[in-house]
């Protein structure tokens, strides 16, 4: 048996940043329904970090949400 070689690790690689493409196209709607930019679902393209950032993308308030509540505090000051 040979070495393996470094394109059979690249292919190897293929499923792992696959899947993290995916999530990147996924943060995206969520990233701008939160009031982030597309910049901050880039960072889901860095594998390792990719489920933290959509967990925290998930946890946070809608923008929608904030603006309606800062409408309610404009009203009743």
């Amino acid at each position: 048996m040979g070495e393996p070689s470094l394109a059979h690790a690249l292919i190897s690689m293929v499923p792992f940043l696959l899947t993290t493409l995916i999530l990147f196209f996924f943060a995206i709607p969520i990233s701008r329904r939160k009031g982030k930019g597309v910049g901050f679902a880039a960072w889901c393209l860095i594998p390792f970090l990719t489920p933290f950032i959509l967990f925290h993308l998930v946890s946070l308030t809608d923008k929608s949400v904030l603006d309606r509540l800062a409408a309610l505090e404009g009203k009743t000051s």
